[in-house]
């Protein structure tokens, strides 16, 4: 299980393959979302990948509900609720590298911006207190799990080859808002945003 993603009842690992996700993410703003689609072009030239820039489906992960087979009403209103009990403040984000995650042979790469630790403390409270809202409505539990650690991330583009860690310029913006949203597997287009909800400035 991925580290930010919480379990969903029904959801077996040897079930036919869900084709629906939610979850939990920070969108950049215009120039931002810009800047960060202009890098992965270039990124592509210049490391010759064989990948293609979806700018409209740029987002940073916060948490991930998992993938199911049709959207359930009763995952969503979860997903809503514990939303609105989240109080946190408006922060910046920064990236300043690229590299490639990991994954299994053959499969395509993630090629994502990072940061420094101090240019995502704001996003690391979010994403923690979004974890505890959710899973204080889990029943029977005893207290909320700590919150797994993640690393902060926006993925450019998917590429079977690697491209090597390396510094860019800065990209950063303040996250003012987060959003739920929905990801039919194999769809082009972006994302269908399901809730959103503000930051206290």
């Amino acid at each position: 299980m991925d580290a930010h993603q919480l379990p969903l009842a029904g959801v077996e690992p040897d079930a036919p393959r869900p084709n629906h996700h939610l979850f939990f993410a920070v969108l950049p703003e215009p120039r931002a979302a810009q800047a960060a689609a202009d890098l992965a072009q270039t990124l592509i030239t210049r490391h010759d990948l064989q990948a293609q820039v979806r700018a409209q489906r740029l987002h940073a992960t916060l948490l991930s509900l998992g993938w199911e087979h049709a959207l359930s009403p009763r995952h969503l209103q979860w997903a809503r609720d514990a939303a609105q009990q989240v109080r946190a403040r408006a922060f910046s984000l920064r990236f300043d590298r690229v590299l490639s995650f990991r994954r299994a042979p053959q499969a395509k790469r993630p090629c994502v911006l990072c940061g420094p630790a101090d240019g995502q403390q704001g996003f690391i409270a979010l994403y923690e207190a979004l974890h505890a809202a959710l899973w204080s409505q889990v029943r029977g539990l005893d207290g909320v799990p700590h919150a797994p650690h993640i690393t902060p991330h926006m993925t450019l583009c998917y590429s079977r080859q690697a491209v090597p860690e390396q510094p860019v310029p800065p990209l950063e913006w303040t996250v003012r808002r987060f959003v739920l949203l929905h990801n039919l597997r194999g769809s082009p287009g972006p994302y269908e945003v399901l809730g959103e909800w503000p930051l206290a400035d």
